[in-house]
């Protein structure tokens, strides 16, 4: 029997305007490191998002609104923890000459958070998360996990160090 899994959960933390451009350029470096061939058959594959130098200033993303990320994991019977994926993340719209901070708390972004990693077909299925998918995920990393094994596991939603002080008034 291999390593059990214990618990599963998401982290999630606040991204500036120029991490989520740093993260967006070396997602885009990243591809242009790719063979030309890379991809399914040579298929055309969906271009990265580049942003231009008319990307707005992070005065101006705040009076957008914030923007989130978040990642789900896997802690292990020995401690470990493994990162599943990492491509999720959500917004909250602000208005102009206001705190988009002023009505954050963490128990709004943990619904937040879990609403984000619902699967896409949560009402038809009434599924909380995508429990195939998860148990793919894991098993790309060498962990055995059935789907159901998965679905009796906690779930939790942790908050970066960073965005627990913003929220709770410490930055």
């Amino acid at each position: 029997m291999g390593i059990e899994v214990v618990r599963l959960g998401a982290w999630c933390d606040m991204e500036t305007v120029e991490e989520y451009r740093d993260r967006l350029l070396a997602g885009a470096d990243a591809a242009d490191d790719q063979p030309e061939d890379a991809g399914s058959g040579g298929e055309p594959q969906p271009a990265l998002f580049v942003p231009g130098p008319d990307w707005p200033s992070a005065e101006e993303r705040d009076a957008l609104g914030l923007s989130f990320r978040v990642e789900e994991f896997a802690v292990l019977a020995d401690g470990r923890r493994l990162r599943l994926h990492a491509d999720r993340g959500f917004g909250l719209g602000g208005l102009a000459g206001v705190d988009p901070w002023q009505h954050v708390t963490l128990e709004s972004l943990e619904s937040d958070v879990r609403a984000t990693v619902l699967p896409d077909d949560a009402e038809e299925t009434g599924e909380e998360h995508p429990w195939e998918w998860l148990s793919d995920l894991l098993r790309t990393q060498g962990i055995d996990a059935a789907a159901e094994e998965l679905r009796g596991l906690p779930y939790d939603v942790e908050f970066s160090e960073r965005l627990r002080a913003r929220v709770t008034g410490g930055a």
